[in-house]
């Protein structure tokens, strides 16, 4: 997932265009992501296309600590928050994320997160999340339980 959208701000900024990253829809199994390269909101066959194990949820909700603005220093806008005409990040000309109301409007500058839930074999869960910052850095990280019910993420 860090790897597409990574590919989608290098070839934003190489064509001097926005690209859209879109998520699959939660209970799409096996999940996917593609680069939206002809911009009509779909993952078509010309697109990129990343398909995760059948495993593999990517959803926001249920995870037990979310990322805040503490641990990122920006606020971050994830899939489930999105607004009924987006489904995914888009990456501006600039290699900046931001997100549009629709494919006139203009894109606002946002922070991202996507959350990658995965079941273990013991009937726990597992807990991944790749963020953009509002600058375009893109990292992953991992949720360590803890005993407590807490954890954190690293």
């Amino acid at each position: 997932m860090a790897a597409a959208y990574q590919d989608a701000r290098i070839l934003a900024t190489q064509k001097n265009t926005s690209y859209q990253v879109l998520v699959s829809p939660i209970g799409i199994t096996p999940a996917q992501i593609c680069i939206d390269l002809d911009g009509d909101g779909t993952c078509g066959a010309g697109d990129p296309v990343t398909t995760f194990p059948a495993q593999v949820t990517l959803s926001n909700l249920g995870v037990p600590v979310p990322l805040g603005a503490a641990q990122l220093s920006y606020l971050a806008i994830d899939t489930e928050h999105l607004n009924a005409s987006a489904n995914g990040l888009t990456l501006n000309a600039l290699g900046l994320p931001c997100q549009r109301s629709s494919a006139a409007a203009q894109c606002v500058s946002i922070g991202w997160v996507q959350y990658l839930q995965l079941p273990r074999s013991n009937g726990d869960v597992m807990y991944a999340a790749v963020t953009v910052t509002p600058t375009g850095r893109v990292k992953t990280w991992i949720f360590i339980p803890a005993s407590n019910g807490n954890g954190q993420w690293l």
